[in-house]
C-alpha cells in the first residue's frame, strides 16, 4: 500500500489532495486486525489486496476502535459526540487514540482519485498465485469497531 501512495501522489498532485498517509496506515491496520485473524498463514498479497478493496469502497467506510474509548462506558457527552461522528459523510476513520480526529475526512480528501488508482492495481500480477489464479482478499467489513 505504501508504494501505491507515493506513485499516486506524484501522478495526481495537480488533480486534488489525497487522504493523509495516516488514514491509509489505519486502514491497513484495520484490514490486518480484522482479516488476518481467520488465516493460518499471513499473506502480504492478500493483505494488500484487502486494503485496495477497502480503498475502492471508501464511500462506505466507517471504522473506529474502542480500545481507548467506548460507546458504552464513556460520559454521555463523549457518547453523543461519537454517535454524531458516525453520521458524518463517509469515509470515516476515527483515530484510535483520539476519537475527535476523523482522518477519513469525508469529502475533504480526493478519495475517488485514490480509489481509481487502487482499481487499476487490482489487475497486478502480484495478486495471482503460482498457477496464475487470482487470490482473494480477506473478508473485512467496511463498517466496524474494536
Amino acid at each position: 500500500m505504501f508504494q501505491l501512495f507515493p506513485q499516486c501522489e506524484r501522478k495526481l498532485k495537480q488533480k486534488g489532495s489525497l487522504p493523509p498517509k495516516y488514514a491509509l496506515e489505519l486502514l491497513t491496520i484495520y484490514a490486518w486486525q480484522k482479516g488476518s485473524r481467520a488465516q493460518q498463514d499471513f499473506d502480504l498479497a492478500e493483505g494488500f489486496l484487502t486494503v485496495l478493496k477497502l480503498v475502492e469502497q471508501y464511500q462506505h467506510l466507517c471504522i473506529f476502535w474502542t480500545v481507548n474509548y467506548s460507546l458504552n462506558n464513556e460520559s454521555q457527552v463523549l457518547r453523543n459526540f461519537l454517535l454524531d461522528q458516525m453520521k458524518r459523510t463517509r469515509p470515516i476513520i476515527l483515530d484510535p487514540a483520539d476519537p475527535t480526529g476523523d482522518v477519513g475526512g469525508g469529502n475533504c480528501w480526493c478519495w475517488h482519485l485514490l480509489a481509481k488508482e487502487a482499481t487499476e492495481w487490482l489487475f497486478s500480477l502480484c495478486f495471482k498465485d503460482k498457477l496464475g489464479c487470482s487470490i482473494e482478499p480477506w473478508k473485512v467489513p467496511t463498517e466496524s469497531s474494536f
